[in-house]
């Protein structure tokens, strides 16, 4: 039986885990894994690797991953253990007190606060369930995914640009990604258009890939040594639906798999975690990678994940069980890229000059090809066909047997990354000025139009009035010159049929057919400023389009983020109510305490003070947090109807316009 100073001691040892004291790891739940937990889970020897005494420790998981996710108590491995929901159970016999538990689960669901100036660790949870039934490489029903209503004004606008080395091509449709700064850049590979702009305001994307369906685009990156995640979106509606990560620096390599179950994260810590779409937690963190991991990417079937790193090490790994599955050895140098020809058949490329081929089932090396004296990248489309880069400036294709074909050659600078069109057609490359390159696949010819630092929407709009002006001050002149042109060719041909020998007829037909060729010139040269200036109206119009989508985007954003803080004030405001409930059973449970020395009476009357302030300090909140909420009903009504306005003037604008992509107007 427990004693009266006990009983008040444990009164007083009540931590304030439901007023309006936060919840921390170093005021709460720290005294308590002290009382339960150290013995097994301190710093000397920890079980399963996993450390409860400090902070640090503990955000870093053990063997098997993270075990505490923001936001998310019932998903956190710790919670579910502690209230024996999950093995193995801890502790193993005696299951925590309900209270101890409640603290715990509010500590996790409040963000995982080290302290009360910290802040909020909280996992953004998917918008939808990606999860695909089964593997989806091979080519979607209709036609392929291409952006709908984006975004078409820049992020960021700079004097310089900076390298990128994310780029990817999508594997069905004309559209490639590029990473600028804080933001993805969708390109239509047949147009060489602005489709699109994804912002990324975390920092600079470091590798982009699309979803084997062609729907989804992930890009990883951050800033480094400060913050690292995964952003998804639906490449249709431009809407990010998932974030995933967590990372203390930034992941240099990404993918995602072909039954968007998983993504996987690898970076400058040589770890490679995998995280689950449906709920953003990590699943595994595996350890192996001796340097940074620079590369990583699922197969067809999502059976392997392949990560390569800065030292040449290339693993392969089962996804589901977080198990090693091979360990390639051969390159001398950095993995720099990573592609699959087949499920079974990874195609690697390294800093040592060779991109070679390996087959995971015979856990062997198949085939080797030295492709430059420095290789950058290699990707593969799912035809089979192969782009690399390397440092001596080219680009090569190769086939789908492994012969190298048409070579390309950079100009400026040395290349970063590589890649080609769905369809092969169109071979993009970005080196390391941040100058973006494409050609015509068949011949060779270098095109223009895709760019890291693209100019703003009224940017543009200047281009086109100016090329438009240009145009049609061209006309008239162009014009005369076919008149004159004509003339000539009617004279000459007059006057080769006056000629009344063979002998006088010979030069007078070959001025004549000197006059024709100017003409058809003259003509020709009508024609192609009347295609550009058909071009450069047309996107007059859809620029017209991308600035008012720019009003309704931001208008957008604007709602949704007033409408997310008028619902953190309500969150607030009852949390505040639970917490003043709390803190009167507290009150009425350290009342019922009975005290015998003057000692345990002035801890538990200090205990109460305390109490009772904090039901007041919560009243002021609550009170406060639901006026300052209630005050948003009606400009958040206004806002919504300005934007249910917007949308419907632009989408009668859209109705009415007739621009479609054209080819670029040389603006």
């Amino acid at each position: 039986m427990k004693t009266p100073l006990l009983l008040a001691t444990a009164a007083l040892a009540l931590p304030l885990a439901a007023s309006a004291q936060k919840v921390t790891y170093e005021e709460h739940i720290l005294p308590l894994f002290k009382n339960q937990c150290l013995k097994c889970h301190g710093s000397d020897k920890p079980k399963a690797d996993v450390d409860l005494s400090t902070y640090s420790a503990l955000m870093k998981g053990g063997s098997s991953g993270s075990i505490v996710t923001g936001g998310d108590p019932d998903g956190s491995v710790l919670y579910k253990v502690t209230t024996h929901a999950a093995e193995p159970t801890m502790p193993p016999k005696n299951k925590m007190a309900e209270k101890e538990l409640d603290l715990i689960k509010k500590w996790i669901a409040g963000g995982l606060l080290e302290n009360s100036g910290s802040k909020a660790v909280v996992v953004n949870r998917p918008k939808v369930d990606m999860t695909l039934t089964g593997a989806a490489f091979g080519k979607p029903e209709g036609a392929p995914p291409m952006p709908g209503d984006l975004l078409l004004e820049p992020v960021v606008r700079t004097a310089r640009t900076s390298a990128s080395t994310a780029l990817a091509a999508s594997p069905w449709a004309p559209l490639v990604a590029l990473g600028g700064q804080k933001q993805v850049l969708l390109y239509n590979t047949d147009t060489l258009q602005l489709a699109g702009v994804l912002p990324f305001p975390e920092g600079f994307p470091h590798d982009v890939k699309f979803s084997r369906n062609g729907k989804l685009l992930l890009a990883s990156g951050g800033r480094g040594a400060n913050k690292g995640l995964a952003a998804v979106w639906d490449i249709t509606t431009g809407e990010r639906i998932l974030t995933s990560g967590d990372e203390q620096d930034v992941p240099l390599a990404g993918d995602i798999s072909s039954n968007q179950k998983w993504i996987a994260l690898g970076g400058p810590d040589r770890l490679v975690k995998i995280y689950a779409t449906a709920t953003g937690e990590q699943l595994h963190k595996m350890k192996k990678h001796t340097d940074w991991v620079l590369a990583a990417e699922f197969n067809h079937d999502s059976t392997y994940l392949a990560t390569g790193d800065r030292n040449g090490g290339v693993l392969v790994w089962d996804p589901e069980a977080g198990q090693e599955v091979q360990n390639f050895t051969g390159h001398r140098a950095a993995i720099t890229a990573l592609a699959w020809r087949t499920p079974d058949l990874l195609v690697s490329s390294s800093e040592d000059g060779t991109v070679k081929t390996w087959s995971v089932q015979e856990g062997a090396q198949v085939k080797t090809a030295a492709a430059h004296n420095s290789a950058v990248s290699v990707r593969v489309t799912v035809d089979g066909l192969m782009v690399t880069a390397g440092r001596d400036k080219t680009i090569s294709i190769w086939d789908k047997e492994g012969n190298k074909g048409k070579t390309f050659t950079i100009t400026n600078d040395v290349p970063v990354r590589a890649t080609l069109s769905h369809d092969g057609k169109r071979v993009i490359a970005t080196d390391w000025t941040g100058r973006v390159y494409a050609w015509d696949a068949a011949d060779g010819k270098e095109l223009t139009g895709l760019s890291l630092n693209p100019p703003t929407i009224a940017e543009q709009q200047e281009l086109v009035a100016k090329r438009i002006a240009d145009l049609e001050a061209d006309l008239p002149k162009l014009q005369a010159k076919l008149a004159e042109a004509t003339a000539a060719t009617i004279k000459a041909k007059a006057d080769a049929d006056a000629a009344k020998t063979d002998a006088a007829k010979r030069p007078l037909n070959l001025a004549a057919e000197v006059a024709a060729k100017k003409q058809e010139e003259a003509m020709k040269a009508i024609d192609n400023a009347g295609a550009e200036l058909k071009i450069a109206k047309s996107s007059v119009e859809r620029l017209k389009l991308g600035a008012f989508y720019a009003q309704v985007w931001r208008a957008k954003a604007d709602f949704s983020a007033h409408k997310d803080e008028q619902k953190r004030l309500l969150a607030e405001a009852e949390s505040a109510k639970d917490a003043i409930k709390q803190a009167e059973a507290d009150i009425k449970a350290a009342k019922k305490v009975k005290a015998t020395t003057k000692e345990e009476k002035d801890k538990i009357a200090k205990r109460i003070k305390a109490l009772e302030q904090s039901i007041t300090d919560n009243k002021k909140l609550s009170s406060a947090s639901k006026a300052a909420a209630d005050k948003m009903v009606k400009p958040l009504v206004a806002e919504e109807k300005k934007l249910q306005a917007l949308t419907s003037d632009y989408q009668k604008l859209k109705a009415a316009s007739t621009a479609t992509p054209q080819k670029s107007a040389k603006l």
